[in-house]
């Protein structure tokens, strides 16, 4: 995108959003993790929705985004010499771009018997993983709205 815009002054935003599903379906299935009782692996993402944009204006890049993210996981639990998988939906309403990661507020929809240990599996690997998003999405879009001088 070739953007005429002297000294990066004016506003040029783009819409990031159809990237973002591609690196969620690319960076999220096949998060494992795995003790001796469990062995937890997203299966694949189910939904990703909202806005995402890289912004710049003055010469200033940044991204806004607020997203919701739904993967689908499967969790082999091993009880008594016996293994029982069973599916849960994970999802996160708000990623947005000024969160914390210690905000992140997961939503793990399941068998109840287990959702503790899911929560407190998996979804450490997912808020490292979804942390990265920011920086990538940044390195992926800058140039795309500024216009070298």
């Amino acid at each position: 995108m070739v953007v005429h815009n002297p000294n990066n002054w004016h506003w040029v935003d783009k819409n990031c959003l159809p990237w973002a599903k591609s690196y969620f379906q690319e960076v999220l299935p096949n998060t494992t993790q795995k003790n001796d009782a469990y062995e937890i692996v997203v299966t694949s993402v189910d939904l990703v929705d909202g806005d995402c944009d890289v912004t710049q204006r003055k010469g200033v890049t940044k991204c806004i985004f607020d997203l919701k993210i739904q993967v689908s996981a499967t969790a082999k639990v091993n009880t008594n010499s016996e293994v029982e998988e069973i599916s849960y939906t994970v999802t996160l309403p708000e990623l947005v771009h000024d969160q914390d990661e210690d905000e992140y507020e997961y939503v793990i929809e399941g068998n109840l018997d287990h959702k503790s240990q899911i929560r407190k599996l998996l979804t450490p690997l997912l808020t490292e993983k979804l942390s990265k998003f920011q920086q990538a999405l940044i390195d992926a879009h800058t140039q795309d709205v500024q216009h070298s001088t």
